[in-house]
């Protein structure tokens, strides 16, 4: 039986092509968008799934001033004694980084990398796989994952191989597979917690005894079904117990299971999270999938339901020749089944097809092969519930026995003002948040960042000589024709690594009222070189007197309460370089020199920040970077000439050239990405609901083919009917934008929340949307519309 309807479906489909052709597009780029979509959502909520029980340890601290940060850093004793107290705690372990290296044997391959050290039960807690060697607590060689062991050592083995870090030799004691691609950890060099023993004083007491110095990020293994609140508050009470009696201990712990981490949106100090997901656009993307699959769907039954009415006849005598209402279903459902098995067929072989495109587009991997099979029953589901869905309302009225096509052709349907409504939304919606999102990236874009940053180029001071002979190494710089200017400083705007936080306050007054600030150590080329902006006040000199001198920004001014600046000193007791806040041995005392103009240090989500820009010769933190200023049309060239420069004084440390006008461009290309992606299916949006919008202004001009040759006998005009047959169009893209705009800018305006320097959204924005969709609708139908009107009314009057 089934056989046999599915050839008449066949049969059915192959003589009316456009009909089939129309559904197949549609429900393919459905699908397509639909399972891309999903696939994405699926692997970014897939991080670290194989990690079973294994939980992080977070700190929310509370300073003086009330406010709250949360830290991934952790004094080393929580968690090992946590371990050893705790029933929950089956086992735990810790990293922490040491900072980067020169590393390699060869010194024309030298790299700078980070080294971190591994808690000796690192791998029974994360369950990890050698690929050579195993970890031996008492061993004092290093681990390293797949990836780094061939890039030094090719394929051979490397156990029992010594590798060069620094100035020291240390031997491979294992090799590990490389961290998934979905896991928030990172591949590395790792040395064992015996190596940290020789280069560290008193580590074995640090780690048992220290519940002060935030450096040591902590992992758990616990048991099935523990009790995290409980356990949370036993690690408040444990190190509230134990914590110096000198501190004021303001702090609660969040037990965090790994799986969370890489859609947690928090922002949290010190943390190790390779790719940071963003769990807005993984929900948004969703949502998106699911309404062009919905979009596509309630196409697909506006089209299948004009069928029907062209088949009115044809079902209305199956009926009188003695098919049942059970046969005509499984007819319906099984032209139905085989047009979605089509369309899904080729939306699955299009994203075969398009698989590097996608990968591109997300830039991401997106393994279509590895669909759970929880994922193929639902798309059997889907696809089932889909060709069901388009057959409903024709076969209902079949049930009922009443007159098929005058039922079926009727212009006040429900189901169609519903479809409509919901396409005019969708579409609306997505203008409205295309406009936004592109007006959003061209105003952060074009944002002046406070200096000027094209033309800047950075070189990392990863040496002794490179720190300790800086003005030689300047002086050979600005030898080279095409350089400018150049500078020393401790970080840069647009910086890649963390930034200090000092506590800063006037002098005289106590902690409790100090004020956060960035700090930076620079020499008196800083504001030449990066075209900052002097606005009171004095520069460096160059003197030795310099060190005791700071410029701050207009934030800090106003932070700090400072009515007249310039002359006035303030003191700088403690420090934080993203860990614990470190208390300094002596007050930094400075007095302000001059005052710059605001400029941007980080990300644009992120507000200017009071910042103190010390000279650098200071007490917290030495020079890490040249910055140059360089005008040059070959810049491969003029690296070069650099290179030659740091080879003349550094052999042994191969250069690290960045150009800051990128640094600043990745805070953004995250943003880009998704916003292409954003327009993209924007795009399908609106080109799948106005195919639906064209098939359903036929169905609407089908059905009343005999009232227009009425009124065209009776004296109308073609324009009094086109506005007739267009006027319920209108009325329900109108209805249309009335749902659509409150939503869409209640849910655009919680996502500009997240942007400290952001667009307002205001009414012409949805008015373009609106008077968008309208064109388009007047468009669509007027195709069909027109049509109908200049139909001779005696071939009209004749119609069935």
């Amino acid at each position: 039986m089934f056989q046999k309807n599915l050839k008449t479906a066949f049969r059915y489909l192959k003589s009316h092509k456009q009909f089939a052709f129309i559904n197949i597009i549609g429900l393919t780029f459905g699908f397509y968008c639909f399972f891309l979509l999903n696939a994405y959502v699926l692997r970014e909520r897939s991080f670290d799934q194989n990690q079973e029980q294994v939980f992080r340890l977070l700190e929310t601290v509370t300073d003086e001033n009330g406010k709250t940060r949360e830290s991934a850093q952790l004094a080393p004793a929580i968690s090992r004694n946590a371990e050893s107290l705790f029933d929950e705690v089956l086992s735990q372990t810790q990293l922490v980084g040491i900072g980067r290296r020169d590393v390699g044997n060869d010194p024309e391959t030298v790299s700078h990398e980070p080294i971190i050290v591994m808690g000796d039960n690192f791998t029974e807690v994360f369950n990890l796989p050698f690929q050579e060697g195993t970890l031996n607590p008492d061993s004092d060689g290093i681990v390293l994952t797949k990836t780094i062991k061939e890039k030094y050592f090719g394929v051979e083995t490397a156990l029992g191989k010594t590798l060069n870090i620094g100035r020291a030799k240390f031997p491979v004691a294992a090799v590990l597979d490389d961290f998934p691609e979905n896991s928030h950890l990172t591949n590395g060099i790792f040395i064992t917690e015996q190596i940290a023993r020789k280069f560290f004083n008193e580590w074995d007491e640090a780690i048992a005894s220290d519940f002060l110095n935030r450096n040591f990020i902590s992992y758990f293994k616990l048991v099935p079904n523990a009790d995290l609140n409980k356990l949370e508050k036993k690690i408040e009470t444990l190190t509230k117990k134990n914590y110096p009696t000198s501190e004021v201990f303001k702090s609660t712990f969040k037990v965090q299971a790994v799986q969370d981490i890489h859609l947690y949106q928090n922002e949290i100090e010190g943390e190790i999270n390779n790719a940071k997901g963003n769990g807005l656009y993984v929900k948004l993307f969703f949502w998106i999938g699911l309404i062009i699959l919905l979009v596509a769907s309630f196409n697909y039954a506006g089209l299948l339901n004009i069928a029907f009415m062209d088949r009115a006849k044809e079902i209305n005598l199956r009926q009188i020749m003695g098919s049942g209402k059970l046969a005509l279903l499984w007819q319906f459902l099984s032209e139905s089944i085989l047009l979605t098995s089509v369309s899904m067929f080729l939306a699955f072989l299009l994203l075969f097809i398009s698989k590097s495109y996608i990968q591109n587009l997300f830039n991401t991997s997106l393994n279509l092969s590895e669909i759970p099979l929880s994922g193929i029953l639902f798309t059997l589901a889907l696809a089932l519930f889909v060709s069901f869905l388009a057959v409903a309302y024709p076969f209902s009225l079949v049930i009922k026995n009443d007159s098929f096509r005058n039922k079926l052709s009727t212009s006040k349907l429900q189901f169609r003002r519903f479809m409509l409504i919901f396409q005019f939304v969708a579409v609306i919606s997505f203008l409205m948040a295309s406009i936004v999102f592109n007006m959003q990236l061209d105003f952060l874009k074009n944002r002046e960042a406070g200096f000027q940053k094209e033309g800047l180029a950075t070189i990392d001071v990863n040496s002794f000589v490179l720190r300790q002979r800086f003005e030689a190494i300047k002086t050979e710089f600005l030898r080279i024709p095409e350089v400018e200017a150049v500078s020393v400083t401790s970080r840069v705007p647009g910086e890649w690594k963390n930034i200090p936080i000092v506590k800063a306050l006037k002098n005289g007054q106590s902690i409790e009222n100090a004020e956060d600030a960035l700090f930076i150590g620079a020499d008196k080329d800083f504001l030449k070189t990066f075209q900052v902006e002097l606005s009171q006040g004095q520069n460096f000199t160059g003197m030795n007197s310099d060190s005791s001198k700071v410029l701050i920004n207009e934030a800090a001014v106003k932070a700090l309460g400072l009515n007249d600046p310039i002359g006035q000193s303030i003191d700088i007791p403690a420090v934080n370089f993203g860990g614990s806040t470190e208390t300094l041995a002596q007050v930094f005392k400075v007095r302000i020199a001059g005052m710059v103009k605001d400029f941007q240090m980080e990300d644009f989500r992120t507000s200017v920040k009071p910042l103190i820009i010390s000279h650098w010769n200071n007490p917290i933190h030495a020079i890490d970077y040249y910055t140059l200023k360089i005008n040059s049309p070959d810049w491969a060239k003029t690296r070069i000439a650099l290179e030659e420069v740091n080879d003349a004084f550094a052999p042994e440390s191969p250069i690290e050239f960045n150009v800051l006008d990128a640094q600043f461009d990745r805070f953004l290309q995250a943003d880009l990405s998704r916003f292409k992606l954003l327009n993209f299916f924007s795009s399908i949006i609106v080109l799948l609901a106005f195919m639906g919008l064209f098939a359903m202004s036929a169905f609407v001009a089908k059905s009343r083919t005999k009232e227009i040759g009425i009124r065209k006998v009776l004296g109308s005009s073609v324009t009094s009917i086109v506005s007739l047959l267009s006027t319920d169009f209108v009325k329900l893209s109108i209805i249309g934008l009335a749902i659509a705009v409150p939503i869409t800018w209640y849910l655009l305006n919680q996502w500009l929340a997240d942007f400290a320097f952001r667009i307002d959204i205001k009414w012409w924005m949805a008015a373009i949307a609106g008077l968008a969709c309208l064109c388009l609708t007047l468009l669509t139908i007027s195709i069909q519309v027109i049509k109908a009107a200049l139909m001779n009314p005696v071939e009209s009057l004749k119609t069935e």
